[in-house]
């Protein structure tokens, strides 16, 4: 309770003092009370989430103001924030918000793009890493955004989207990776810098899997599936789709940490600042009579520097079922592709037939993408399972992550959660996969 104590002072009072003065407006303005409540549903595994109202009075005017903001601090001891990968993830979250969308936002001013980055994310009143020793004795980070609820931002459906919300995705992302594009083709060397900042997540480092729970889950569920081919041989539709099928079990269905890991190739043309983990979880939609009309990113702790295949394949995946997929697969790249392109010219300014420009036409683009496109993919068949299950099965689920991962009945309750209509659903995924040519580089 002490500990507790401290940090709920700390949050009240001298990380007001520093939200103040690290934002020009209130660096005038007298706080006459402030509030703070925990929001349990807003926490994650790894954060906790509280609701910060401040009220303040302007110095100049007397007008006042409620101020409210959602503090994001990480949880667990010094322990758990290493074995989750915790001081990885949030610094690497600091800095998108402190270093990474700053400097594309002067990058958008100057070129006088139009791009609307202050819907990109919440407005970020303080984001910094370090030593906070009235707050605790560990390394912290501590994030300090708007509660865009007051701006009509709202989760959407649960899992599966439709074209409007798919496409809003798609246009918004798009936005954010042309920037890197477009910094790398006007200041090579401020770009390489900035990637600089980014700690490396991967899944394999020293010939050692560094996200283990991950590895047990994508076992359980490659298995799943290899089980329902051998069951259900009929669901293939060409020799094709089993010869990949086979090829990618022989490769890596007893190691799909390695394929996880080659999906995180970087190259000095295609590869963007990600956001790491985009996908229906991590957005917040806005919406006017019913219909989405923008979309906003949150969450960037899984930020990382590669392919864009990783942010579009995992929404695209995740949240599409086989009949929105059949509908509109194309209609979200070419989306996708418009936007970036000409957002990647009006922040360059270049003309169409430029040189620079000829690597993101569609086709050199769409050839690029279907090389990682797999990763999205292993990533739904990972998680569609407990975003299907009961509550039951997500309780044990939820059970075994916390307490004991090793166990059998971890790996069979992944196998079966669900039902037969997730383990069709995921085996759909790696059909479409082969369908699309993104297992072709199986057979390179």
């Amino acid at each position: 309770m002490e500990d507790l104590d401290r940090k709920r002072q700390f949050l009240q009072t001298d990380l007001v003092t520093k939200i103040c003065s690290s934002n020009d407006e209130l660096l005038n303005v007298q706080v006459e009370e402030t509030d703070l409540q925990m929001q349990g549903h807003f926490d994650g595994f790894m954060s906790s989430i509280f609701e910060l109202k401040v009220a303040i009075k302007r110095s100049n005017n007397g007008e006042k103001e409620l101020l409210k903001l959602l503090v994001k601090v990480m949880k667990g001891d010094e322990k758990f924030r290493r074995e989750s990968l915790s001081l990885i993830l949030f610094p690497n979250e600091i800095n998108v918000y402190k270093n990474v969308i700053p400097l594309f936002r002067a990058l958008i001013e100057k070129s006088k793009a139009s791009i609307n980055f202050r819907t990109w994310c919440p407005r970020i009143y303080y984001a910094d890493q370090g030593n906070f020793p009235n707050y605790s004795d560990q390394l912290e980070t501590i994030l300090v955004m708007q509660n865009v609820q007051e701006l009509g931002y709202t989760s959407g459906p649960k899992l599966d989207l439709d074209s409007q919300h798919l496409t809003l995705m798609a246009r918004k992302i798009a936005q954010f990776h042309a920037c890197s594009y477009a910094l790398r083709i006007l200041d090579e060397v401020k770009w390489s810098q900035l990637i600089e900042t980014i700690i490396p997540l991967n899944f394999i480092e020293n010939g050692k899997i560094v996200f283990e729970s991950y590895d047990i889950i994508f076992k359980a569920t490659q298995t799943r599936i290899y089980r329902y081919y051998d069951a259900n041989p009929s669901i293939f539709t060409s020799d094709k789709e089993r010869s990949d099928v086979k090829t990618i079990r022989e490769k890596y269905g007893s190691n799909p940490s390695e394929l996880m890991q080659r999906c995180l190739q970087q190259d000095k043309t295609f590869s963007v600042i990600l956001h790491g983990d985009y996908n229906r979880n991590n957005v917040l939609f806005k919406y006017e009579e019913g219909k989405a009309t923008d979309v906003m990113m949150i969450d960037f702790q899984e930020n990382r520097y590669g392919s864009p295949a990783l942010d579009l394949s995992f929404f695209m995946y995740m949240n599409m079922t086989t009949e929105t997929r059949n509908q509109c697969w194309e209609d979200v790249l070419k989306a996708y592709h418009t936007e970036l392109l000409r957002c990647l010219q009006e922040l360059t300014n270049l003309p169409t037939d430029d040189i620079r420009l000829q690597p993101y036409s569609f086709n050199n683009l769409m050839a690029h993408l279907s090389r990682y496109f797999i990763y999205g993919a292993m990533i739904a068949i990972k998680f569609q399972p407990a975003m299907l299950a009961s509550t039951n099965e997500i309780s044990a689920i939820t059970h075994y992550f916390h307490n004991d991962i090793h166990a059998p009945e971890f790996s069979e309750l992944l196998i079966r959660a669900g039902g037969v209509t997730a383990t069709h659903r995921i085996a759909e995924i790696m059909l479409h996969c082969s369908k699309m040519g993104y297992l072709q580089f199986l057979h390179e």
